[in-house]
């Protein structure tokens, strides 16, 4: 019995393994002769590839000294913070008076007073989305690889950000590096 049920645990989890999606980073890798940025592609024992604007650079994996890996982000989009002008038409009516006036009885502002609460409206948006901007450009390193001396366990770590080891899982090797971790803890 037991069996069957891990078995079927087993294939359910291979099968969410399989359905995850690919998520694509940013690789920053630093030569000798210069620096390459672009979206990791693949990692090998000879080349390291990158996409740069759809054009693929190989990079040789024994020239590179630093290897950063970062997220990609959205752009940001500026944002409105304070509400002036009419969203709602029905929000102001006429009173009894003559005036134009709110649900709680203030009086609609004249054409004066929303000008100047526009000018207002545009200097504190503007403010706040130019302090916004820079704190939303920040994009920390999530991997930061030395391979001064290549080293296997590194270059395999490094793979494990590159949209063709996410395709393809090295499903085998996985499992025995999980075998071996849990074999060290066992007294």
């Amino acid at each position: 019995m037991k069996t069957i049920y891990f078995t079927l645990l087993f294939f359910l989890s291979l099968t969410l393994a399989k359905a995850q999606s690919i998520k694509p980073y940013i690789a920053i890798l630093k030569t000798e002769n210069g620096k390459y940025k672009g979206i990791l592609y693949k990692v090998d024992s000879v080349n390291a590839i990158l996409n740069h604007d759809g054009e693929f650079i190989k990079v040789p994996i024994n020239e590179i000294k630093t290897a950063q890996i970062r997220t990609i982000k959205k752009g940001y989009k500026g944002t409105n913070f304070i509400k002036v002008g009419d969203d709602n038409p029905d929000e102001y009516k006429i009173n009894a008076h003559g005036k134009s006036v709110d649900k709680w009885g203030h009086e609609a502002p004249d054409l004066e007073g929303y000008a100047s609460a526009t000018v207002f409206s545009v200097v504190f948006t503007a403010l706040a989305n130019a302090v916004a901007l820079p704190i939303h450009a920040i994009n920390p390193n999530l991997a930061r690889f030395n391979l001064n001396k290549i080293d296997e366990n590194k270059l395999n770590e490094l793979s494990y950000y590159s949209i063709y080891y996410q395709a393809n899982p090295n499903v085998l090797a996985e499992l025995h590096q999980l075998k071996t971790i849990s074999s060290s803890f066992k007294p």
